[in-house]
């Protein structure tokens, strides 16, 4: 089966889940329930020969005893008996078969790597594909599916390839609360059959996705994946984080997925000469994801920056000189808007802006910025939005939210893409946590890429913005 027909994997007609509970704390209850609470649109199908319903769906005591044609099976029983549920879906025509099932080849144990291997020379016999082992398999909120019951609704166009399941969860529950908007995930665990190469190579051609991200920690098929990650990254942007960079993170890595984690050098080459960016950490991985879907790509690397104090700007632009961004003085149209308006700051105004600077000047960082990123002499904008000046002044709420209304109507016509920075809410103040959790819930909601600090915000845009 070639990766062009895996679209059934992402929306099956109908779903059967082998191992299904009526235990609440199981997955194979999760798995069930899911279904449901996405209102799945097709057939579901629980399979437990001692129950007759579970998560108000007909339970059946096999896959035989459905009588139906069934897209995907998911397998969530001990894996010693993984054997005979390839078996049954070969005899029944089932075409994908995700394992959760784990305890095979990331033990090291000999039997169980014989096992896992039975397992997938079977699968190949019976022409089925699998889609693991020891993986939560896949999230597709526009096709009504997920691993979890618990994850969001909306549907967007981020794809993520994850190899660990736990790291998927957290990528889509974090992303999301920063604008993150899924079309497609995949936890493919140890990557027995369907690999990232070849996910990869189907997310260049899926119309859903317009970026990409994953988290890997090693190959078994390496010149696959350089071919499938070549083929996305010249059509869509590719953020890759390879773990088990050190000898001790290979060695987990080894013990979580049976992965071969490889040189971290090497892999750094190979995902230059791909066209993907690399993150070395969870957090650089939703930046880029972040500015990749949020943003327009910057065309240059001139950066205009605005907002916060007086250190905010030296770190500001200590952070954009360390990604490569240069910080070009005002333009002459800039300068004369603001000697027009404030006279005596003609030449103190710089950039980065000072906000500080402007007090009682009737000029605000936003209003210069907007002339900035009309300028021509800049490619994109950083928005510092200072909030902790604001939480110190009378009616801080309603300055602050006048301040982030304006800034989001200076993004809105800017020609060159603008981050914002609204820092992490640190606060031991409750109504000032609640404060910024909403301004920030405003901006998301607009579709604006949001980060916590400068220096994310300069590394994410340095990548983007052409070398």
């Amino acid at each position: 089966m070639r990766a062009e027909s895996l679209g059934r994997l992402f929306s099956p007609r109908s779903v059967a889940v082998i191992g299904a509970s009526q235990k609440v704390d199981s997955a194979g209850h999760d798995y069930v329930r899911a279904l449901r609470e996405f209102n799945f649109e097709g057939a579901v199908y629980p399979i437990n020969p001692r129950a007759k319903e579970i998560a108000g769906y007909r339970a059946y005591p096999s896959l035989e005893d459905t009588g139906a044609s069934v897209d995907l099976v998911i397998c969530c029983i001990p894996a010693n008996n993984v054997p005979d549920v390839v078996e049954a879906c070969g005899d029944t025509g089932v075409p994908f078969l995700h394992i959760f099932s784990g305890r095979l080849s990331e033990t090291g144990g000999t039997e169980a790597v014989a096992l896992e291997a039975t397992i997938e020379a079977s699968a190949r016999t019976r022409g089925v594909r699998l889609l693991g082992p020891n993986g939560l398999g896949i999230y597709h909120p526009a096709g009504r599916i997920a691993f979890r019951p618990d994850l969001p609704r909306a549907s967007g166009s981020v794809a993520f390839l994850s190899q660990s399941g736990n790291n998927a969860v957290e990528v889509v529950i974090r992303g999301s609360a920063r604008g993150l908007r899924f079309s497609k995930v995949a936890n493919y665990g140890n990557g027995l059959d369907l690999t990232p190469g070849e996910l990869l190579a189907w997310l260049a051609d899926d119309s859903e996705t317009a970026v990409i991200g994953a988290y890997i920690e090693g190959l078994a098929d390496g010149r696959g994946f350089y071919e499938g990650l070549k083929k996305a990254a010249s059509r869509k942007p590719v953020f890759i984080q390879k773990a088990g960079r050190s000898e001790e993170g290979a060695i987990a890595a080894a013990s979580h997925t049976a992965a071969l984690a490889g040189e971290s050098a090497i892999w750094s080459s190979m995902l230059r000469q791909a066209g993907a960016m690399e993150a070395h950490s969870q957090e650089q991985l939703l930046d880029l994801m972040v500015a990749g879907s949020l943003l327009a790509r910057p065309q240059g690397r001139r950066i205009a920056v605005a907002g916060g104090g007086g250190g905010r700007s030296v770190q500001s632009a200590d952070a954009c000189a360390s990604q490569g961004l240069t910080l070009p003085p005002l333009s002459p149209d800039v300068t004369e808007y603001v000697t027009e308006h404030a006279p005596n700051l003609a030449n103190w105004v710089r950039n980065p802006v000072d906000q500080s600077i402007l007090a009682g000047s009737g000029l605000s960082a936003n209003a210069i910025l907007a002339k900035m990123a009309s300028s021509g002499t800049y490619d994109v904008g950083i928005a510092n939005v200072g909030e902790e000046w604001f939480l110190g002044r009378p009616n801080a709420g309603a300055r602050l939210r006048h301040a982030c209304k304006r800034l989001r109507e200076t993004i809105a016509t800017s020609p060159i893409p603008i981050a914002i920075i609204l820092g992490a809410t640190e606060l031991s103040t409750e109504w000032q946590r609640q404060l910024i959790d909403s301004v920030r819930d405003e901006f998301i909601e607009s579709e604006l890429a949001v980060f916590p600090t400068i220096e994310r915000a300069a590394f994410a845009l340095g990548r983007l913005a052409p070398q």
